[in-house]
């Protein structure tokens, strides 16, 4: 963690004015769950971070890492993989939504890199925003990224997108030469593509429906450099997007 916007580095008169000058925060959301033999159970938490810490420079606004755990109970069959409660992940952010608001944020941000996550991400936003007043807007980094950058950006589990997401933020974490064991690249696109349909869809239980050994994909496709820039261009975009969302909220206020 090498920003100095994390809220929990800050000293008090630091974090005050910080939050009174923008009147944004960061609240970002991880996982812990099974990424292959190669890269770490925090990926989607460190790639989300590696996010927000750019995010945080370009508006100038703190990051509080409100947890690692996520909503991930279909990992739990792998030992060291971890998953709250969709209730419990909701309460915590309306508490720590609740402190951030009444120290000057008009508008938070939930940076989010694990798809498990969205459907309480949405809900626990609309109590945020109906019990507290404040605005939340919602930034899926791991959509954005394959959005940008398709060719190189594959939608796998520990493939090349999330080894980028953990390069971006430490090197170090990533060990390319343990890859081993990766599920068919077919069958793991048709079991998620079974899973992510969003007309007609199951509710996935166990990971592996989706891939026999957890996870699939090429990891070894993407540099650190490369991985550095992808995700510098993510949070450009994520700060683009907010600041349009505000100024459009705003207009329509009438503020």
């Amino acid at each position: 963690m090498k920003s100095p916007l994390y809220l929990h580095n800050l000293t008090q008169p630091d974090a005050a004015r910080l939050l009174l000058k923008g009147r944004t925060a960061l609240v970002v959301v991880g996982s812990v769950e099974q990424h292959g033999p190669h890269l770490p159970l925090g990926t989607d938490a460190v790639a989300a971070l590696a996010v927000a810490e750019r995010v945080a420079e370009r508006l100038e606004a703190p990051i509080l890492l409100a947890s690692l755990v996520g909503v991930a109970p279909y990992h739990s069959s792998w030992a060291g993989s971890l998953t709250l409660r969709p209730a419990t992940l909701s309460a915590l952010l309306l508490d720590a939504c609740r402190g951030l608001h009444s120290a000057g944020a008009e508008t938070v941000v939930f940076v989010n890199w694990h798809e498990g996550n969205s459907p309480t991400l949405r809900l626990a936003a609309d109590d945020i925003q109906r019990e507290i007043g404040c605005r939340v807007v919602i930034a899926e980094t791991h959509v954005i990224t394959n959005q940008l950058f398709p060719d190189e950006m594959e939608f796998t589990h520990a493939g090349a997108m999330e080894a980028a997401g953990v390069l971006a933020f430490d090197e170090d974490l990533v060990r390319l030469e343990r890859v081993a064991g990766a599920a068919d690249r077919a069958t793991g696109e048709r079991g998620h593509g079974l899973f992510r349909r969003r007309d007609v869809f199951p509710v996935l239980q166990d990971f592996h429906e989706v891939a026999p050994t957890g996870w699939y994909g090429d990891p070894t496709t993407v540099t650190t450099e490369r991985a550095r820039e992808i995700l510098a261009a993510v949070a450009d975009h994520v700060v683009t997007r907010v600041r349009e969302i505000v100024a459009t909220l705003s207009e329509r206020d009438g503020e």
